[in-house]
This record gives C-alpha cells, sequence and structure tokens, in this order.
C-alpha cells in the first residue's frame, strides 16, 4: 500500500485566509473553469462568462452578508453572557 503524506498545516493555513483572498480566487477559478470546459468541448459562448460573473458577484454578496451576520450574533452572544453574569 502507499502512502500519501498530507501536510496539515498547510490546509489549516489556507483555512485562515482572509475573506477578501476568496472573493478574488473565485471568479478567477470560475473562469477557468469555464475556459478549459470550452477548449474541451469547443462550444464556447460569451453568454457563460457573462453568466459567470453573475454568480461571483451573487457569492460575494451572499458571503459578505453572511460575514456580517455571524458578527451581529457573536456580538449578542457576547452581549447576553455579560448580562448573565450580572
Amino acid at each position: 500500500m502507499s502512502s500519501i503524506h498530507f501536510n496539515k498545516q498547510v490546509f489549516i493555513s489556507t483555512l485562515k485566509t482572509s475573506n477578501l483572498i476568496v472573493y478574488a480566487v473565485t471568479p478567477v477559478a470560475l473562469m477557468l473553469t469555464l475556459i478549459f470546459q470550452g477548449m474541451i468541448k469547443g462550444n464556447l459562448k460569451p453568454e457563460y462568462f457573462g453568466y459567470a460573473l453573475i454568480v461571483s458577484v451573487a457569492f460575494c454578496v451572499w458571503a459578505y452578508v453572511d460575514h456580517k451576520f455571524r458578527q451581529m450574533g457573536a456580538e449578542r452572544a457576547k452581549a447576553n453572557l455579560e448580562r448573565m453574569d450580572e
């Protein structure tokens, strides 16, 4: 059996990246995926890039709203704990 070495520290440090990096890399990855699919199938249409941009913007908006709501939830939980301690 062959063993595959997996560096856990690389995976953990990747999870600690800032959201800005995730927002920037996701559209690029989506566009590259479209280009590869277009090269393989040969039927790449310009509309697909428009759809990909719309999806990327929707992802960024969703991630931003999710981040803000998580911050608000954490602040509320902290405030509730402080009230309970009094």
